[in-house]
């Protein structure tokens, strides 16, 4: 598991899937992993996809290492849980100082942060020349 952990702390962005109504929407998203394992990432309330999480708390999201060779891709399906707006400030700041992209909705002041604890964690490597395939969560 330290693999992986180390893994996803060493990237800043992955493709987060939500319903938006009836239709999967998938969306880049800036995020980071809390020293809880928790997934972090935050939108507009006034977008699509704070609409669709309040209908569909279910997500499922995909970190892929952007380098050519080797395969190397995690893949986590969890619930959303709102962070309380009271918290939305320090949740943000967390995020901040473990992912140093540029963050560009965070000023919005409809702005709002989700947790997400994985109910099923995929690992893919083939660093060793073979794909191999570990569930770590079902």
């Amino acid at each position: 598991m330290e693999v992986i952990l180390a893994f996803l702390r060493s990237h800043t962005k992955a493709v987060v899937a939500v319903l938006e109504g009836e239709k999967p929407k998938a969306s880049l998203m800036l995020y980071a992993v809390g020293d809880d394992g928790a997934f972090y990432f935050g939108t507009k309330k006034s977008s699509p996809k704070y609409q669709g999480l309040l209908k569909n708390p279910s997500v499922s999201i995909v970190v892929v290492d952007g380098t050519p060779d080797p395969l190397r891709t995690v893949e986590v399906q969890g619930s959303v849980e709102f962070v309380p707006d009271t918290d939305t400030q320090s949740t943000r700041a967390m995020l901040e100082s473990k992912n140093k992209a540029k963050f560009y909705v965070k000023d919005a002041a409809d702005f709002a942060m989700f947790k997400v604890k994985p109910s099923s964690v995929k690992w893919l490597d083939a660093s060793s020349g073979e794909l191999k395939i570990q569930e770590l969560i079902k």
